[in-house]
């Protein structure tokens, strides 16, 4: 009878802090990512009420963002489709989709003039 070959390899076990760093940035990728869906909804949410193709357009075109550049490059068509709402309404608007870009894109505030108290 053959003794049965098995093959054992050595268990080294992985150092804590590299164990902790990989923990910490799938923390900071989830959060990352939740904060991402939080601004697309409001965007959602602002292209909502805007009527015929552009309407459809704009939401199908938030639908398909999947990082937090494309809702920027997409930023003045919206401010621009919701400026109907009224000066008012659509700066107070402008406003906190500026800021929730901003959540995930701090170097996103290049309208200076949205950062203005009306």
């Amino acid at each position: 009878m053959t003794p049965s070959l098995q093959h054992h390899s050595p268990t080294v076990p992985m150092p804590a802090w590299l164990d902790a760093g990989e923990a910490v940035e799938r923390d900071d990728r989830i959060a990352a990512r939740r904060n991402f869906v939080h601004v697309k909804r409001c965007f959602m949410a602002a292209v909502e009420r805007v009527d015929g193709r552009r309407g459809l357009w704009l939401r199908d075109q938030v639908r398909q963002a999947n990082e937090p550049v494309d809702l920027w490059v997409l930023r003045g068509a919206i401010f621009d489709a919701v400026s109907s709402r009224g000066p008012v309404a659509s700066q107070e608007l402008r406003l906190e989709l500026q800021l929730a870009l901003d959540s995930v894109m701090p170097s996103s505030d290049d309208d200076v003039p949205l950062r203005m108290a009306f």
